[in-house]
């Protein structure tokens, strides 16, 4: 403790806790300190100095949010057990079970560290989730911890700053913005976007102080003039100026598309006064003073942020035109809005105000870890919810008022998912206003939305191109995988009945003892992994069928066998039978499946040359099928139409080819000789003949001088 940095350090984190810690409490710290500095003796930041002080710093970081004693102790020895012969034991014997737990689980979230791999950021995001549902402190000391990494980032190498700056934007900023903790949220983007930009950084900074310099007298003005109005309206309120930081000048500039000069909130003024009732009397004396711009008010008393964070907004006319926002929001208001969680411990007292934060911030981790819960792979998720963290969020309502916070360019889907999975599901058609709306339809702030939704309709992956939430993307791809294990499930078993069938033996006749073996050989737990798998092509049913029969008679079978008849397709298998863009087919022509181990059954035209090249090298994964007599749905195929260039042609053959009841997925149009053109539709019929329908119909077009399927077949 002899070193002048620690003195330093230590004598920092004394002078924070001293107004709220009792003589005890002061002594616990103390020793700790101590402890940590033993532990750490040896060891040296790359800065220079001993490594204690940065303990000692975190400490004095997590002092400032006024967390108890118990925090405060971990942070001082957050590394020991990971970087020192310290145990939990230890600690626990020093101190209390509780400090012992909280440093073990920041020490967890270390284990993994980074190599810059999607695959590990995800993976540690995720025991970032499942350490911060369990004891939300640990998250405080992480990011507190982070901070000053962050603050002494320069003596790292340029690499280890931009992969350290990256991920402290992707993850731990927006972790610590629901959180709440604003401050500590700031300097993280502030640090993370000078390593990883400094020009920009630079120049951002310059501009932006260049442009206070010459608004310093006019935001000043108006500062003493809301002071003094305040006082005649019998208000006592702290008035102070205040700048944005360059990283959310930065993001303002990029997603705006504005200069630095054009944006109304550089810089402001806020209004921190006693009482609620107060907040709204004061805006009643600002919008006397300053006429407020349109559309620049935002309430997020009457409806908090997702962290918590309350305050009124407004967008003001000063002096020459000048325009500023304006906060107003109460003490607790504004301690809580840099506080965040960590005014559970502030506002101990007070129980109507310990828990806004916290509850919000438990709300979010509990929604988070269904999703989770719900996601493929920690990538998965972590790539999902990357876009619900750190947006803007707009407010709409239910039809019975309740207010839903979304992030900002959520449509009308999202809103049904974030009502229940079950509306999003079934969702068909919305309301916005009373007004019917499409599911893709982006809502505003102010909006009351209900939703159409109807018993047999199913999600549909197109769905997954116009959702932006995390919950709705989740809740897609699941039910997705559930209608295709379902369709597989169907498909394998027709599969399976028909190779059994070709050895004159039935599912039905299948004995356990048989049923046993094959799925310790293939090394499946189930009947229905093993049906599946046949409809995902990772196994063949010809070779799974003679493996299920009994021994004796497996030995008489013969090894050429032809399938007795093809498997049928009537178009309800779903989504695990393919058509594949190469030849489309249709309802009427001759068909051959192939059994493909990336996309299971693909379904050419017999004719097809792909089909003809694929099973030169997979003759066994060929898979006989025809249509059945009554095939259901629609069926895409490529219609090339080649017309002279006349005005109207394209609305003219679109205007046909929707009165034959066909629905046009794509049009392209190419260019040809003078006067001629070639479009191209894709196109939804029924079947071969009803195409042929249509074909009949648009050649009958005066401007059409030829119509004609696309499809590459072999010797074509």
């Amino acid at each position: 403790m002899s070193h002048k940095a620690v003195q330093s350090a230590f004598k920092t984190l004394k002078e924070t806790t001293n107004p709220y810690l009792n003589p005890e409490e002061k002594l616990k710290l103390r020793k700790a300190v101590h402890f940590g500095a033993a532990a750490h003796e040896k060891q040296i930041r790359k800065s220079g100095e001993p490594y204690i002080t940065h303990p000692i710093t975190v400490a004095t970081v997590l002092a400032e949010l006024r967390v108890d004693v118990d925090t405060l102790i971990a942070g001082v020895l957050h590394d020991t057990i990971e970087d020192t012969d310290i145990t939990h034991a230890d600690i626990t014997k020093h101190f209390n079970v509780d400090v012992a737990n909280l440093v073990e689980a920041v020490t967890k979230l270390d284990k993994l560290k980074f190599r810059n791999l999607k695959e590990a950021q995800a993976e540690t995001f995720v025991k970032m989730l499942f350490a911060m549902a369990d004891d939300i402190r640990v998250i405080i000391i992480k990011l507190s911890d982070r901070l000053h990494n962050m603050r002494t980032i320069a003596a790292m190498s340029t690499s280890g700053q931009r992969r350290i700056s990256r991920e402290t934007l992707d993850v731990y900023a927006p972790i610590a913005e629901r959180m709440g903790l604003k401050a500590i949220q700031h300097e993280l983007e502030d640090h993370a976007f000078k390593a990883l930009h400094p020009n920009q950084y630079k120049s951002i900074h310059e501009t932006s102080t260049q442009i206070a310099g010459n608004r310093k007298k006019a935001v000043e003005k108006i500062r003493k003039n809301i002071e003094k109005a305040l006082l005649e309206s019998s208000m006592h309120a702290e008035v102070t100026g205040r700048k944005k930081s360059p990283y959310s000048t930065y993001k303002k500039i990029k997603s705006k598309q504005v200069d630095i000069e054009d944006i109304h909130d550089l810089f402001g003024v806020r209004i921190v006064v006693k009482e609620l009732h107060q907040c709204y009397l004061a805006l009643g004396v600002i919008h006397n003073l300053y006429p407020p711009n349109e559309n620049g008010f935002k309430d997020y008393i009457a409806v908090p942020k997702q962290n918590g964070y309350q305050s009124l907004h407004s967008v003001v006319t000063g002096p020459f035109g000048m325009k500023l926002e304006v906060q107003i929001r109460t003490e607790e208001m504004d301690q809580l809005s840099e506080a965040g969680v960590a005014a559970h411990w502030l506002y101990k007292h007070k129980n109507a105000q310990q828990t806004q934060s916290l509850t919000k911030a438990r709300s979010w981790l509990n929604s988070l870890l269904k999703i989770q819960k719900d996601s493929g792979s920690s990538l998965e998720f972590y790539e999902n919810l990357k876009g619900d963290l750190g947006t803007d969020e707009i407010y709409v309502f239910t039809p019975k008022g309740d207010i839903v916070q979304l992030p900002s360019k959520s449509c009308v889907l999202d809103f049904a998912f974030a009502i229940h999975t079950s509306v999003g599901t079934h969702a068909e058609s919305g309301l916005i206003n009373g007004n019917p709306a499409t599911l893709s339809q982006v809502l505003d702030t102010g909006d009351t939305v209900s939703i159409k939704t109807a018993s047999g309709l199913t999600v549909n992956a197109e769905w997954l191109r116009i959702v932006v939430t995390s919950k709705a993307r989740t809740a897609i791809r699941k039910e997705l995988k559930d209608i295709k294990d379902e369709d597989a499930l169907v498909l394998g078993h027709r599969m399976l009945d028909r190779a059994l069938d070709t050895f004159g033996h039935s599912f039905e006749k299948l004995d356990t003892r048989s049923i046993k073996r094959v799925l310790k050989h293939y090394q499946l737990n189930s009947m229905d992994e093993l049906l599946k798998s046949f409809a995902f092509g990772r196994l063949l049913p010809s070779i799974a069928a003679r493996k299920l029969m009994p021994l004796m008679k497996q030995r008489k079978l013969d090894k050429d066998y032809q399938p007795k008849e093809s498997l049928s397709i009537d178009g309800t298998e779903g989504s695990i039978v393919n058509y594949p863009n190469c030849c489309l087919p249709l309802p009427g022509d001759d068909i051959t499946g192939y059994l493909s181990p990336a996309k299971g059954v693909v379904i050419h035209r017999s004719a097809c040359i792909n089909l003809f090249e694929t099973l030169k090298s997979s003759p066994e994964r060929k898979v006989y099928c025809s249509w059945n007599i009554n095939t259901s749905g629609v069926f895409k195929t490529s219609l090339e139409v080649d017309v002279v260039n006349r005005t109207g042609v394209l609305a003219n053959l679109a205007s046909v080819i929707a009165g034959e009841d066909v629905n046009i997925v794509t049009i392209d149009q190419k260019d040809k000789d003078t006067g001629f053109s070639q479009l191209l539709f894709v196109v939804e019929v029924e079947s071969k003949r009803h195409a042929q329908n249509l074909m009949g119909q648009l050649q009958s077009r005066p401007e059409v001088l030829n119509v004609k399927r696309v499809y590459h077949e072999k010797n074509n």
